[in-house]
């Protein structure tokens, strides 16, 4: 199950403490309704009352416990009250309705049903009750009998208490702060003009969600519910009950703007801003780099780090860095969705914190897309220009270059193969990454192809792999002439013994370099096109069961001629055993 993110908790926790204890307040109260304590939750909702005689919500609450007590005088007492102080709102009329349908009054229910729908036609829950009622009085055994009849002794009118759920907070309209996969996104709120009561309705009727099953009616809210062991599932402030200050949810119906208003997307937060004293830049910083939030993503268990370095630590072990709990599925689902919320409240309060971590973030990108200094060197096989090079990458380090290679743009990095004294060989090839398959567990299988050859001239380390500053090679031409003459002939004679040699393998060998390597490549016309030679040579070398410092010595070659001979000398050998 989805959780709180932490981060917003606390700030709403900081910034609306009254909020949020009033949350708290109201959380506790669904929870004794749904579970049919009402005597507990009546004292509980009389004693919040005591504290702030003004809060309409708290009034709800304690109808609704007189419902569940079938003291219906005294619960029909409270919604008129809320009814004196917020006429235009649907939902109000609609909870009065079913009180007075479970006392036996159909007519009067009736009545406010439809009122409820002459302030908003798209009220759900009060057609179905009209529905329900008419088809029950004008059905052909009650034609003639009284609209007021008792709902005790009717199976279509008969309800369960109406019984707050996780509803009525819709006097509350607000910024929902909740971490982003249990949102979608954040709810942004813009200030309108009109009354404050028509704010209020839209913004109850937006509540509205899920209706009806046959006992009864499930209302969704945007009440916040507050547990202790969570702090808080949402920071959002109260409607300030005034001509000034209202607001309803962007996508609110029947909404207005002011005059010249902005349409632009905003936060609006409290009762305008908060106090430059609560805004701490260390409120927003990722636990694992001590910095500002950088593309701000929340795992399951609530929890906030920058993408990227929760991509790091997952490179590591599928838990969370701090709670250590499993987070399995959320690295196979491989979802890091931003944290949209916390990402604009980055944007709104700390712009130049913000400004200057998007400026370190792209040096260290262009250090990483720097392809000729600190180029990561994967340490592992032989690779070679045009040759298919498919790698199975698990470890952490190699998890982090790959993604870095990625994210840059440039989708390379060098392969070499190891050496005792310096760690890795002088020269090596580029790979470029033509596909990536990830695995649930974080590992993948990574699709390259050889590009250019390289020298190597210094040796580093980035972040636990090898990193090189390197210089690419390129095969002396030779110009026309004789020598170039030579050099076709020769090119020629070694190409078909390495077609030879390839044909009269057994079939096994053959049908597993095919597999792996793909056809030979085909001679070419020009043998100086490419910067790295023909390219069968390459497919030839790699397919041949010879020793990798050997190859090595081959790949460094930056002559045509020399390679071509070396390449005749192996073929030679294998000719002479595969005729004995």
């Amino acid at each position: 199950p989805l959780r709180t993110s932490v981060v917003l908790s606390q700030l709403a926790e900081k910034w609306f403490p009254g909020e949020c204890e009033r949350a708290r307040t109201g959380s506790r109260l669904e929870e004794l309704l749904a579970q049919g304590r009402f005597r507990e939750a009546l004292g509980a909702a009389s004693q919040a009352l005591r504290a702030d005689s003004s809060d309409l919500m708290l009034r709800i609450y304690r109808a609704e416990s007189y419902v569940g007590l079938q003291e219906y005088k005294t619960a029909i007492e409270d919604l008129n009250f809320v009814i004196s102080k917020m006429p235009n709102w649907p939902e109000v009329y609609f909870r009065k309705g079913k009180v007075l349908q479970d006392s036996g009054f159909v007519g009067d229910a009736l009545q406010l049903f439809l009122q409820c729908l002459a302030l908003d036609e798209d009220f759900l829950p009060a057609k179905l009750e009209v529905e329900r009622t008419l088809c029950d009085v004008l059905s052909p055994e009650n034609l003639g009998e009284s609209l007021k009849e008792s709902a005790w002794n009717s199976p279509h009118i008969r309800n369960k208490p109406f019984i707050l759920d996780s509803e009525v907070t819709d006097a509350y309209c607000n910024v929902q702060f909740c971490s982003e996969q249990s949102l979608g996104g954040s709810h942004v709120l813009e200030p309108v003009s009109g009354s404050l009561n028509r704010a209020q309705s839209a913004h109850a009727l937006n509540s509205t969600k899920d209706l009806a099953k046959e006992d009864g009616l499930k209302r969704v809210s945007s009440e916040p519910l507050l547990t202790g062991q969570e702090k808080g599932a949402l920071l959002k402030r109260k409607l300030s009950f005034s001509e000034q200050d209202t607001v309803v949810c962007e996508d609110g119906r029947n909404k207005h703007k002011k005059q010249g208003e902005s349409t632009k997307r905003e936060i609006t937060l409290a009762f305008g801003t908060i106090p430059g004293d609560l805004i701490d830049a260390s409120d927003f910083e990722c636990s694992l780099c001590m910095r500002l939030f950088y593309e701000p993503v929340t795992t399951p268990c609530g929890h906030t780090f920058c993408k990227g370095c929760l991509e790091r630590c997952l490179d590591h072990a599928p838990q969370c860095p701090l709670c250590k709990e499993s987070l399995k599925e959320y690295l196979a689902s491989r979802k890091y969705s931003i944290t949209e919320l916390l990402e604009e409240l980055i944007m709104k309060y700390l712009s130049d914190e913000l400004y200057e971590r998007k400026r370190i973030h792209a040096e260290e990108t262009a250090e990483h897309s720097n392809l000729t200094k600190n180029v990561p060197m994967f340490v592992c096989t032989m690779a070679y220009p045009t040759v298919p090079c498919p790698l199975h990458v698990f470890e952490p380090r190699y998890r982090l270059m790959i993604r870095r290679s990625m994210e840059t743009g440039t989708k390379q990095f060098g392969m070499c193969i190891s050496d005792s004294q310096n760690g890795f060989a002088d020269y090596g090839c580029m790979l470029q990454i033509r596909n990536i398959h990830f695995l649930p567990d974080g590992r993948s299988v990574v699709d390259t192809v050889g590009g250019k050859r390289f020298r190597v001239l210094r040796r580093g380390m980035k972040d636990g792999y090898c990193t090189a500053d390197i210089e690419y090679l390129e095969d002396i031409k030779v110009a026309d002439g004789e020598e170039l003459k030579k050099l076709r002939e020769l090119h020629n004679f070694v190409y078909s013994q390495a077609c030879s040699w390839f044909q009269n393998l057994r079939n096994k060998f053959r049908t597993q370099i095919l597999q792996h390597f793909g056809p030979m490549p085909d001679r070419e016309e020009n043998i100086q096109a490419m910067p790295n030679g023909p390219a069968w040579c390459w497919w030839l070398l790699a397919v041949l069961p010879v020793d990798p410092r050997y190859q090595l010595s081959v790949l460094s070659m930056m002559s045509l001629k020399d390679r071509l001979i070396k390449i005749q000398h192996i073929l030679t050998y294998f000719s002479r055993d595969q005729s004995k």
